[in-house]
């Protein structure tokens, strides 16, 4: 039986988040992989990467994040006359540059094309580049092998995709160019996994859960009877809708991870999410959902060409005023193949091509009017000031404006994501200081690392 070694490579040199969140990638590409071959898989982010496993094949699921990484494992393989395959949604972007570190590439989705690429490769005849069509039915989503996840410290195992692709067109998200077809499973396909998965507390990792209300409402009802706890991602607009907002409550929504992105109209434009986001609704859109018993992970994003340096101390009066439970803030961040990049780099404006700067944290594209390190810095003080103690202690308070946020472990919970949400900056920051200082994660591994 041959041996076949799938890799999730480590994206900075001190990885925090992705230790608590595991990839579904990786066990999804195993329940796409015929029963003659013996899966094993390396979290790179927990250094479990050896060259001298004896594997008859590696794959590697690369980002943008990870790229320098991943080639630096793949030619280490390689130089040991193991054949690499690479894919994922950067090498999707730039299969070129990819190709010369791989035996073979993937562009675009596995679903069609893996099955076939293993059966090439059995009889010796693997090609260089397989293109998938990017219109698999969901309806043959395989089981994903969680239990190649087991004995991590992983925050759940519980990661759940009812649909994939998103019909928006923001100008910085990578999803809708590699997954431009929005697709649903069966609603009874989901429903018996969740109701397969020890424990009541699940993740649906869907760009948006929202899109189709007709498919959403049925999935909610679904779902109610299962009686789990999950949180999820979604668009601002769904406050919007009490009937479906109820819904999802009674489903088990909890938590949603909502990307407001900017509080400046004009960015909001520039970015192509004007439809869906309305600055000058959010603070009772997070009201409505945070009375409902859901808390709002607010997300933003800085350095558009409309943001000036005023935009920190406003984003954080709103946050302040908005009673949010929780916040990240981040770079903007133009990934390959997105508009923002095309147009970026059309105006010769891209800086650097290392892609190990593409990390959400640095600015990566000359943006007028902003000295250099300026948007970084105010990014910082962003966060510092968002979870200083006394900040969250104060936000503490003022959920208790939410009594069904509150029900019991609320104020455990906000405490808990708040002060590990403050530890993970903290040590992010260390990171980024030993990266500017030289370190690279892209060095390659012995053969016992």
């Amino acid at each position: 039986m041959r041996r076949l070694l799938l890799i999730w490579p480590r994206t900075r040199d001190f990885p925090i988040y992705e230790r608590l969140v595991p990839t579904l990638t990786i066990p999804y590409l195993a329940g796409l992989t015929p029963a003659d071959w013996t899966v094993e898989f390396a979290d790179d982010n927990y250094g479990e990467v050896r060259l001298d496993g004896g594997w008859d094949l590696v794959g590697i699921s690369v980002n943008t994040m990870s790229a320098l990484r991943s080639y630096a494992l793949a030619d280490a393989f390689r130089a040991r006359g193991v054949p690499v395959v690479l894919g994922g949604w950067h090498v999707t972007f730039c299969p070129d540059e990819a190709a010369a570190h791989a035996d073979a590439v993937v562009v675009g989705e596995a679903d069609d094309v893996w099955a076939g690429l293993l059966a090439d490769f059995g009889r010796g005849r693997l090609a260089p580049r397989y293109v998938s069509r990017n219109d698999t039915d969901l309806a043959r989503y395989p089981v994903p092998r969680r239990d190649l996840l087991a004995g991590r410290r992983y925050a759940t195992l519980n990661l759940v995709q009812a649909t994939r692709g998103c019909p928006y067109r923001c100008s910085f998200c990578s999803v809708t160019t590699v997954n431009p077809k929005y697709r649903r499973r069966p609603i009874a396909d989901v429903t018996a996994e969740l109701a397969a998965l020890p424990g009541r507390r699940a993740f649906f990792i869907d760009d948006n859960l929202f899109i189709h209300p007709r498919y959403t409402r049925a999935l909610f009802e679904a779902l109610i009877p299962l009686g789990k706890r999950w949180i999820g991602e979604a668009s601002i607009d769904l406050a919007d809708d009490p009937e479906l907002l109820d819904l999802a409550v009674r489903s088990g929504m909890r938590g949603l991870l909502v990307g407001f992105e900017s509080i400046i109209p004009d960015s909001l434009r520039e970015m192509n999410k004007h439809r869906t986001n309305v600055a000058v609704r959010y603070r009772e859109q997070i009201h409505r959902l945070q009375r409902a018993g859901v808390g709002v992970l607010a997300m933003f994003t800085f350095g558009f060409d409309h943001d000036t340096p005023d935009v920190f101390r406003e984003t954080l009066a709103f946050c302040e005023d908005a009673d949010l439970f929780c916040a990240s803030f981040g770079v903007l961040t133009p990934f390959p193949g997105t508009p923002v990049f095309q147009r970026l780099e059309a105006q010769g404006r891209i800086r650097t091509r290392d892609w190990r700067l593409y990390d959400l944290q640095h600015l990566v594209h000359e943006l007028p009017g902003w000295a250099p390190g300026a948007l970084e810095a105010g990014v910082q003080w962003l966060e510092e000031r968002f979870y200083a103690p006394a900040a969250i202690a104060r936000r503490m308070v003022a959920l208790r404006r939410f009594p069904k946020l509150l029900r019991p472990t609320g104020l455990y919970l906000h405490a808990l994501v708040n002060l590990q949400y403050a530890a993970t900056i903290r040590r992010r920051r260390r990171g980024l200081a030993v990266n500017t200082a030289g370190l690279s994660h892209a060095e390659p591994v012995s053969a016992a690392s």
